[in-house]
């Protein structure tokens, strides 16, 4: 069913990867978008089909719909957003008045200001890859020019293809070791479960089923049950148990501290990637 006052929104996307096809596409599907309302503008033509199946416009160049956008999508690689909204500014008529929304890890606000050479209303957000299947969420931040109307809007569309959680820009590097790269911890954890139970003489295609399910199984407890992650693992620690001595070998080889350590590596390569633009 279409959002009341949504539906016409008209969205122009800079980039065809695979986040803007996940959520142009998605919107499109679920009823959010008309499909006539949506213009993908990317450089390489073999993204177009995916968009194109879905009824949305797709092209190498934006045309009137630079002009016309109510939300205009920054979906480019961090390195090549200062060519693409150059060549969006100096090559097209644009709607300055338009919202612009970044999916560009670590690139600061005052970044694609300076690019545009004005001010703009900008929408910076962090979103995860598991987005690509509908499970995603996308942390969101205004900065002072989007009107609390248009953020609104912004995040009643989102969220018919993700879950939006609203932050701040100071947090959204940060953020970005919590959501945006942190789907490959837990591969990694999912990979490490499956080598080990290899090598305990389980097959993989055993032990991979068992351990996917108790991970979504778990997430659902901490989402449901009510109780603290510290009572939810004490609950499975029986003394003097199995669990505890798996626990304890986490423990003796600092888990905790390692997942800090990645973590801030994480957050200090995004600054550094702000610092480098």
């Amino acid at each position: 069913m279409a959002l009341r006052g949504v539906n016409n929104k008209k969205l122009l996307f800079i980039g065809g990867g695979n986040i803007a096809g996940a959520v142009a596409c998605g919107l499109v599907r679920c009823g959010a978008v008309a499909p006539e309302c949506i213009t993908v503008c990317d450089t390489d033509a073999s993204k177009y089909q995916k968009f194109r199946q879905c009824g949305i416009k797709a092209t190498n160049t934006p045309g009137s719909a630079s002009k016309d956008a109510d939300f205009i999508f920054i979906a480019v690689k961090p390195n090549v957003v200062k060519t693409a909204i150059h060549n969006l500014f100096t090559e097209c008529e644009v709607n300055t008045d338009a919202v612009f929304v970044s999916f560009a890890a670590a690139v600061p606000s005052a970044f694609i200001e300076n690019c545009a050479g004005r001010e703009l209303k900008i929408i910076r957000t962090m979103p995860s890859t598991p987005i690509l299947i509908g499970e995603g969420v996308i942390a969101a931040a205004k900065n002072e020019r989007v009107a609390k109307k248009e953020f609104e809007c912004f995040c009643r569309i989102l969220s018919e293809v993700a879950h939006v959680e609203v932050t701040e820009e100071s947090a959204l590097n940060p953020i970005i070791s919590v959501n945006g790269s942190s789907p490959a911890y837990v591969y990694l954890f999912v990979k490490a479960m499956a080598d080990a139970a290899e090598k305990q003489g389980i097959p993989r295609e055993t032990a991979l089923p068992l351990i996917l399910q108790t991970i979504k199984g778990s997430v659902s407890m901490i989402q449901k049950s009510g109780e603290t992650i510290e009572k939810l693992i004490e609950n499975v620690s029986s003394p003097n148990g199995t669990t505890v001595a798996a626990l304890d070998s986490f423990r003796r080889d600092d888990f905790e501290g390692t997942v800090e350590r990645a973590m801030r590596a994480c957050t200090e390569r995004a600054d550094e990637i702000s610092g480098e633009l």
